[in-house]
């Protein structure tokens, strides 16, 4: 789900943004980020300027947000912390948003896929995981008026509903792959016997 849920952020223009938080030691050793939706792997700690690898020193919890600092700290210390954050959604607001991305493949009778916890059966295609991430976006930005794929490209009429949106990107997502897979029959050559 990873690579669909950045193919969203992309569509719906959720990217990361740098972030810095300061505090200054009195007697708590647990500081809390101010962005939510923070990429773990960009969280770095200063203590007065220098930087503090994390390895024994400190811990960050995504599920609650916060730094707990366990070395030595004197009071009056400064504390930075940096990170990158995503403004918009997190990760398990976007996975919602893919689940009932492939519900609406299924209700519309593309293709069934069941989605168990940070994977999706059948695994999609490349292409699947675009058209994925479209109805995904469409759910969460319903005025959204176009989309381009290497497959193809879709411009969405003035005034038509989400649903009426996702069942054209559905249609013609079906009816582009069925072209595809006619064109490729078309240029194998027959021989008569």
């Amino acid at each position: 789900m990873t690579t669909i849920i950045e193919k969203i952020r992309g569509l719906i223009n959720d990217n990361l943004a740098n972030s810095s938080d300061f505090y200054t030691y009195e007697s708590r050793k647990v500081f809390t980020l101010t962005e939510s939706n923070v990429s773990a792997s960009t969280v770095k700690l200063f203590k007065n300027g220098t930087e503090v690898v994390s390895t024994g020193n400190w811990t960050y919890s995504a599920t609650t947000n916060k730094i707990t600092y366990t070395a030595a700290l004197v009071a009056g210390d400064l504390i930075e912390i940096t990170y990158s954050a995503y403004r918009k959604y997190s990760d398990n607001e976007l996975t919602g948003y893919i689940k009932a991305a492939i519900t609406y493949l299924s209700v519309y009778k593309y293709k069934t896929f069941t989605a168990r916890a940070d994977v999706i059966i059948p695994t999609p295609t490349e292409a699947q995981e675009n058209l994925i991430a479209l109805i995904a976006s469409i759910i969460i930005m319903p005025a959204i008026k176009s989309y381009r794929t290497p497959e193809l490209t879709i411009v969405f009429a003035e005034g038509i509903n989400k649903e009426e949106k996702i069942d054209q990107s559905i249609s013609q997502y079906a009816k582009c792959l069925g072209m595809l897979d006619y064109n490729a029959i078309q240029d194998v050559e027959y021989f008569n016997e």
